[in-house]
């Protein structure tokens, strides 16, 4: 899955971790490549139709927040497979958050000889904080207010599922009409804009769906129709069990939770 001696360390680490284990089972099941970004920044990127996944090369030098970031974006890959979304949205990144929260607590009890600040830099976060503090809730907020905000470089802002069904009732009404094509070619231009399509694709795109004979243009609208109506249900279905796993996680692991609060008692202090 990777070229890359860091990241197949990343691996190794999210393997030892009880929630990072049948997320890399996953991974070996419905593989992807995982390279670092030549762009600066620390965010992930995704080129999801070419099978890459792109992690920010800053974190190259330590192996926890690698393998944080990788965990996370891992997270968001296996949305997608399991969900058939063509893109990433909100829902994504906030699940992903919870995720990356609890591999970052599994982490930091499991290897406390091997790191001495296993929650020191960047991803001390606010997230880790607010997950531990306010609870699950506050973290997925707190993730989504990050993927609506505008972030070119980090192909954001991104659009929730309510945005995408708002969409798709566009394109049902648009049946039988013009704005059909509109509608769809508007969407990749937005792709475009976020660097997850080039423009070539969205006119290539554009151009495919215009030629069809007027006989297959119906039943490609109703079929496209129903297919992205079945995709957001599955997305749905997903996020509300991973959000209910969440809640077992915290449960179950409440002592892992309290010795980290105890630990962490001056997060979201001033320094």
């Amino acid at each position: 899955m990777t070229s890359e001696p860091s990241i197949e360390r990343a691996f190794d680490i999210l393997t030892r971790t009880p929630e990072g284990k049948p997320l890399v089972s996953f991974l070996l099941k419905n593989p992807v490549k995982f390279e670092y970004s030549n762009t600066p920044g620390s965010c992930h990127k995704f080129s999801l139709k070419t099978g890459m996944i792109y992690l920010p090369r800053e974190y190259k030098g330590s192996d926890t927040l690698l393998t944080l970031t990788l965990a996370r974006a891992a997270y968001i890959y296996r949305l997608y497979a399991l969900s058939g979304l063509q893109e990433v949205i909100s829902e994504e990144e906030e699940l992903a958050a919870l995720f990356q929260a609890r591999v970052e607590l599994e982490i930091g009890l499991a290897n406390r000889d091997s790191e001495r600040k296993p929650f020191a830099g960047k991803m001390q976060s606010d997230l880790l904080c607010t997950y531990i503090m306010e609870g699950s809730r506050s973290a997925a907020l707190a993730a989504r207010n990050i993927a609506l905000s505008s972030q070119p470089e980090c192909q954001r802002p991104l659009e929730t599922l309510q945005t995408q069904r708002v969409w798709l009732e566009k394109i049902k009404e648009s049946i039988n009409g013009e704005s059909f094509f509109q509608l769809l070619y508007d969407r990749d231009l937005e792709k475009v804009r976020k660097g997850v399509m080039t423009i070539n694709a969205a006119m290539k795109n554009d151009a495919i769906v215009r030629a069809m004979p007027t006989y297959e243009i119906y039943r490609y609208q109703r079929t496209f129709y129903d297919n992205q109506s079945d995709i957001f249900t599955r997305m749905e279905k997903l996020y509300l069990a991973a959000l209910k796993d969440d809640e077992i996680w915290r449960r179950t692991n409440q002592p892992i939770i309290d010795r980290a609060r105890e630990e962490l008692s001056t997060c979201n202090l001033p320094e």
